[in-house]
């Protein structure tokens, strides 16, 4: 089961960003596979644990058994789109982001 703050995607409201705001998002992936995702409107700075190598990415793979995180700056108002980018999970794993 995919979950926001241990809510399901199914069950979850649209996600709250406050314009301007740094936020954290942490995935845990407890699957056996890749899950690219994808937040619209914004840069996802990865988290490495090497201060001075912070890739900027659109699209964040969350490797099988992993749990990975980055950083968002909510600096692009209005509504956006989150989800994976395997075609077969934009149904069941896609939320919506609210910047305001």
């Amino acid at each position: 089961m995919w979950s926001i703050n241990g809510v399901k995607y199914a069950d979850a409201e649209p996600l709250q960003f406050k314009y301007g705001e740094r936020l954290r998002i942490t995935f845990v992936n407890d699957t056996m596979m890749n899950h690219p995702m994808h937040l619209h409107g914004m840069w996802s700075d990865l988290e490495t644990g090497d201060p001075h190598s912070i890739p900027r990415k659109h699209t964040v793979i969350v490797q099988p058994g992993s749990k990975i995180s980055y950083l968002v700056t909510a600096d692009a108002m209005g509504n956006w789109a989150f989800h994976c980018h395997l075609l077969y999970h934009m149904l069941g794993m896609f939320r919506k982001v609210v910047v305001s």
